[in-house]
């Protein structure tokens, strides 16, 4: 039998526009079948923005927290403001990046590397079938009244 490893699990977000992150009251954790030795969260993805990839909507996005990709092409979790999106990263080392999503779905930002945070780097993906939850039982406070 494989070993199971927790990930936490942090709402969901779109790839074709931004939106402010809403992160459930009780968490589950999204269960995988890999260890790592960095802090890893899921998401799930709203849209259809990254099908091109293979990633359609209703999928849990693994992500990996590091703040700049060291690769070109890398799907990225980003926050623009107090808003967040998912998108892959073009032309990494210019003063100015090229996000973007697959197909012709809208049309490539170019932005300054100031004018966005990374805050993960795509680490893997769990299809929606696939997924399972270890659900947190929510104990009841005894305040000893």
């Amino acid at each position: 039998m494989t070993k199971e490893y927790c990930v936490p699990y942090m709402g969901s977000i779109p790839s074709l526009t931004t939106t402010h992150i809403q992160t459930p009251e009780n968490p589950e954790d999204l269960l995988v079948h890999s260890h790592a030795f960095y802090r890893r969260y899921a998401v799930q993805i709203e849209d259809e923005g990254l099908s091109t990839f293979g990633i359609d909507a209703g999928d849990y996005l693994i992500f990996r927290e590091q703040r700049w990709p060291s690769l070109e092409g890398q799907i990225c979790l980003l926050t623009m403001g107090d808003e967040v999106t998912i998108k892959m990263l073009e032309c990494i080392n210019n003063p100015t990046v090229t996000l973007r999503v697959g197909g012709d779905q809208i049309l490539p930002l170019e932005l300054g590397t100031t004018d966005f945070c990374v805050i993960g780097i795509l680490d893997g993906v769990v299809k929606e079938s696939l997924a399972k939850f270890l659900i947190h039982e929510q104990s009841e406070m005894n305040w000893g009244c």
